[in-house]
Parts: structure tokens; C-alpha cells; sequence
């Protein structure tokens, strides 16, 4: 949620801002209305623990390696314009489970459009945690 209650946007989410956070996301840029979604920025945590960096690739490329649903994930945030939240298996160690959050990022101004969805990655150190604990993302004091 944006400082002022509103929708999130690209403005507002700078690398300032999401400095705590930074290693943990990865920044999907929607591409022809949302028929797939392009990695410009894959976290640095998120590589180190899965071993590959994606960057230029779309969520399409990962779905046909790893035989996945990125891209409906994806799409479904789009179409529904909510922010969605999953506990998976890491697709490259399936012995490793995480918290998976999907978050669209609004186009500035635009009510109606998404720019890109931050996916944001956090591992539990307790495999039988089902327990969620969420930073506030703020964008000021």
C-alpha cells in the first residue's frame, strides 16, 4: 500500500525506499498488455539462493524451463489488480520453500494500468511455518 493509501506506484518505489528489500525483489515490466512480463531486475538475494539470474528473460521463458505458472500468476494479478501472496517450493531447489508476494505497481496517474509487479521472495528458516509476517512498505518517515 502506497504512503497515502493509495495503489503503489513506480514513483513512489524507489530503490530508497525499497532499500531493506531491495535483494529480495524482482521487478516484472508488463509487456503487451499484460500477455507476458519481462525480468528487468532480479534481486540479488533471489539469485544468490536460486543460483540464476533471469534478467531480459519473461516470465514465459521461466514457465517453459521449469514447466511452472509464473506467467498465469502474473497475469492474474494483472486482470484482478490486487496484490497476491503465496507460500512454493523454490522451482531450482524443491527442497526449499518460500513466501512468494506479488505486488502491481501502478503506471503514475493512471488508475488503470500497471506498469510492473514487484515479486518479492522470503524464505522461512522453519520448513513447517505456515505464518506470513509482512514489512510495511512505506515510502516516507
Amino acid at each position: 500500500m502506497a504512503a497515502d493509501g493509495g495503489r503503489p506506484t513506480r514513483a513512489q518505489l524507489t530503490p530508497f525506499s525499497l532499500r531493506p528489500w531491495l535483494g529480495h525483489i524482482d521487478i516484472y515490466r508488463t509487456e503487451r498488455d499484460g500477455a507476458d512480463f519481462r525480468l528487468v531486475l532480479n534481486g540479488t538475494v533471489v539469485v544468490e539462493k536460486t543460483g540464476e539470474d533471469w534478467t531480459g528473460r519473461t516470465a514465459q521463458d521461466v514457465d517453459d524451463k521449469y514447466k511452472l505458472t509464473l506467467l498465469a500468476d502474473l497475469q492474474d494479478v494483472y486482470a484482478r489488480k490486487v496484490p497476491r501472496v503465496d507460500r512454493i517450493t523454490l522451482f531450482q531447489k524443491e527442497y526449499v520453500t518460500c513466501y512468494r508476494l506479488l505486488l502491481p505497481v501502478w503506471e503514475e496517474g493512471r488508475d488503470d494500468r500497471i506498469r510492473e509487479i514487484l515479486l518479492s521472495l522470503f524464505w522461512s528458516s522453519d520448513p513447517r511455518d505456515d505464518s506470513v509476517t509482512f514489512l510495511k512498505l512505506t515510502t516516507g518517515p
